[in-house]
């Protein structure tokens, strides 16, 4: 891809092309898909300049007009303003006389975080050229959905832009926009997190694209979608592959475990289901019983010998992690006499564990959203 031009296939006669193949082979083969009209009629008062649109008919002969918006690029924060653009050609389809069923965005790529934010929007769908499709129409009542990839495979050479929250100073950053209050500017936050000026600039605009955070003019952070935060995080981030980690056995038990950590000479946190139990509000079951400890331990080997820890490939009952980064201890927070990860740490490591760690993590979620500001997972 050159900066330029488009790579083959991204033009957008191409992708409106690509689109309508995809549809039309997904339909039953009573259904059909006709052009429909497009440009402003002269002498109109309102423009009507979708960049394209069909007609979908059903067997009994009823039809809805789909308009569609294509895009070479697209961020969750142009979600908003491409959904008002289509929002206006529908009006003015209507003006016309013109049913319209749905509206659909094209793209090369469309994410995760894109498609979320545009599921938000009444009649919206979209189509990219990995597969991911939705289209909806209520009548005649139709709804595709088809999952393509997580991640684009389009790239331009020339594009700097941060893509990924992978690595130790993204971690920081996402740690700190969970604890801090804001407004907090570029540098401030970099200060607060410990990271490089640019690092704490590159992370903020990918949270931007993401429709993460709000910024004001100079480019301080106003607000923070702490939920959607971690979920973005967990997309890159994964607690089993993400850190060194051993699989062990104390046959003693659990409560052998956690009552010899009290003593240990190094640095050593608790995180997942035992770190989620200690968030949990006094007379709050957790949704399931602990049956293992997850922790990050400075010396993993030395912690180890210290608790007697046997390494196993199968029974395992403890996770001993050497941690991707030492924030995980600098953000530790002490609750009866046990270190445990921030919160957010919690929540991550259980969204990417093993066994039934996400029905955890929602649970610690629900307490993070009535207790502390941000979390609450709106559509802001």
């Amino acid at each position: 891809m050159s900066r330029n031009g488009a790579e083959h296939g991204t033009t957008e006669p191409e992708l409106i092309r690509a689109a309508v193949r995809a549809i039309r082979s997904a339909l039953p083969p009573t259904w059909s898909i006709e052009p429909g009209e497009t440009g402003a009629e002269p002498g109109s008062r309102r423009a009507y300049r979708p960049d394209g649109q069909f007609v979908i008919m059903a067997p009994d002969g009823a039809s809805a007009t789909v308009l569609l918006e294509c895009k070479g690029v697209v961020a969750p924060r142009d979600v908003a303003r491409v959904a008002e653009q289509l929002g206006g050609y529908a009006r003015a389809a209507g003006e016309r006389g013109i049913k319209i069923g749905a509206l659909l965005l094209v793209a090369p790529f469309v994410s995760p975080t894109t498609r979320e934010q545009m599921s938000r929007h009444d009649r919206m769908g979209w189509f990219d050229l990995t597969g991911n499709l939705r289209l909806r129409v209520d009548s005649p009542a139709l709804f595709l959905d088809r999952a393509g990839a997580d991640r684009s495979g389009f790239r331009d050479p020339e594009d700097r832009l941060l893509k990924s929250l992978r690595g130790p100073a993204a971690a920081k950053v996402v740690l700190e926009l969970c604890d801090t209050t804001v407004p907090v500017g570029v540098r401030d936050l970099a200060t607060r997190a410990q990271v490089g000026v640019a690092s704490s600039a590159r992370v903020l605009e990918l949270l931007d694209r993401e429709a993460v955070i709000t910024r004001n003019d100079d480019g301080a952070v106003t607000s923070v979608r702490k939920r959607a935060l971690v979920d973005r995080w967990a997309r890159d981030y994964k607690v089993m592959t993400s850190n060194e980690v051993i699989t062990a056995l104390d046959p003693r038990g659990l409560s052998h475990a956690l009552a010899s950590l009290r003593d240990v000479g190094s640095r050593v946190v608790l995180t997942g289901s035992a770190a989620a139990r200690a968030y949990l509000p006094q007379g709050l079951t957790a949704v399931s019983p602990l049956v293992s400890l997850s922790l990050y331990a400075e010396d993993p080997i030395g912690l180890m010998d210290h608790l007697n820890l046997k390494p196993v490939e199968r029974g395992t009952n403890v996770l001993v992690m050497r941690p991707y980064d030492d924030v995980v201890f600098a953000r530790s927070r002490r609750v009866e006499g046990l270190d445990y990860v921030a919160p957010a740490q919690v929540v991550v490591d259980l969204l990417t564990g093993p066994g039934r760690s996400t029905e955890e993590a929602e649970q610690l979620l629900a307490v993070l959203e009535s207790d502390e500001a941000g979390w609450k997972n709106d559509h802001a």
